[in-house]
């Protein structure tokens, strides 16, 4: 889908028309795999109305019509913002054009939820981060696991010191297929994983290295390998392909006192809380030679919590909703996505010297 010129927005366009009592007019770019889901998702949350479809294609123009026949269908970015009655957008385009789509919606004055990354460099999401401060609009990623159950009950697990001290962590996010040519292995799956580590952990990495492994088109890597280093001595491993004989979806997090295992392609059975571990044996008193010196593992019981599920993407469209109504920033705002962003671009970068370490600068 391409942006164009279109005429200036109606006076009032950057004033929000509905009122607490009615739901916010949102349309949708881009009708693909993702943009049925958000579609439905969309008309699914009381306080949001889906009042169009854009998409270049007039076979998704097609299928969209047929599938919300009572809504505008439109086929570029000009006819939605030329509608009065679209107060937020939601930008499920090629990530190539997550960013120049997001300023111009925000320039007229609407809100935007944009699928993630929300730009393909940290200088574009920067750039469109202050832009929404500037515009008092709510700028919000789509990092769907944030809204997930599981990651939450994770987060708590953390925070909450159950596991001890994090001491490190790894991720498989993994599948044979959907290969993109838009974008590479590492910008379509590991901003999941950077972003959930950045949610569960509360903080961000000072250091990342990665490698890559291209097998299909020479322009593109299909598998990346990548090391990210945190200022607290957590150390996080992230492995992402799309030519993987099994779908995998697996990060494990290590802590002094216990470990997680969360598995979200399992369907009942999504956290794993191990009580095992590795430490000194108390009962040896200090020691003076490494041949005194003694180390001893533990293991407890594992336990599988009862975990209420919820449609993650569900939860992120009431969040958007709420956001907009409240003015409060979601936690997958913009700020957090330029935060993946900036990992992102480490870590592409590292590859693309052999692995060289990339420091980050926050």
């Amino acid at each position: 889908m391409t942006t164009s010129h279109r005429r200036e927005p109606a006076e009032d366009t950057a004033t929000p028309r509905s009122t607490p009592n009615t739901p916010l007019g949102v349309a949708l770019v881009g009708y693909g795999y993702w943009g049925t889901n958000l579609a439905r998702n969309i008309v699914a949350v009381p306080d949001l109305r889906l009042v169009g479809i854009a998409d270049a294609e007039s076979a998704q123009r097609a299928r969209a019509k047929a599938a919300y026949p009572s809504v505008e269908i439109w086929d570029g970015l000009d006819d939605v913002l030329n509608d009065e009655h679209v107060e937020a957008v939601v930008i499920a385009a090629p990530a190539a054009l997550h960013a120049a789509m997001a300023t111009e919606c925000l320039r007229s004055g609407r809100h935007v939820l944009v699928e993630k990354p929300l730009a393909t460099n940290r200088r574009d999401a920067e750039a469109v981060t202050e832009l929404a401060a500037t515009a008092g609009r709510v700028l919000m990623v789509g990092h769907t696991f944030l809204y997930s159950a599981p990651v939450r009950r994770l987060q708590e697990l953390i925070r909450s010191g159950e596991l001890g001290k994090v001491q490190y962590v790894y991720s498989q996010r993994l599948s044979l297929g959907r290969i993109r040519r838009d974008c590479n292995a590492l910008w379509n799956f590991a901003p999941h994983d950077v972003a959930i580590l950045s949610f569960v952990l509360g903080e961000k990495p000072i250091e990342v290295s990665a490698t890559s492994v291209t097998v299909i088109d020479p322009a593109v890597p299909d598998v990346f390998f990548t090391s990210l280093r945190y200022r607290s001595g957590i150390g996080a491993h992230l492995h992402v392909s799309w030519i993987d004989p099994r779908k995998t979806r697996l990060m494990t997090v290590v802590g002094d006192e216990k470990m997680v295992i969360y598995n979200d392609v399992s369907v009942d059975q999504k956290l794993w809380i191990v009580d095992a571990g590795v430490a000194r044996n108390p009962d040896l008193g200090g020691f003076e030679s490494l041949g005194e010196f003694q180390w001893r593992t533990r293991a407890g019981d594992i336990v599988i919590p009862k975990i209420d599920m919820t449609e993650p993407l569900r939860e992120e469209m009431s969040a958007f909703a709420a956001a907009c109504r409240s003015g409060e920033p979601p936690v997958s705002d913009g700020r957090h996505g330029l935060e993946v962003v900036t990992v992102l671009e480490a870590a592409d970068r590292s590859a693309k010297n052999r692995g060289v370490p990339v420091e980050i600068d926050w």
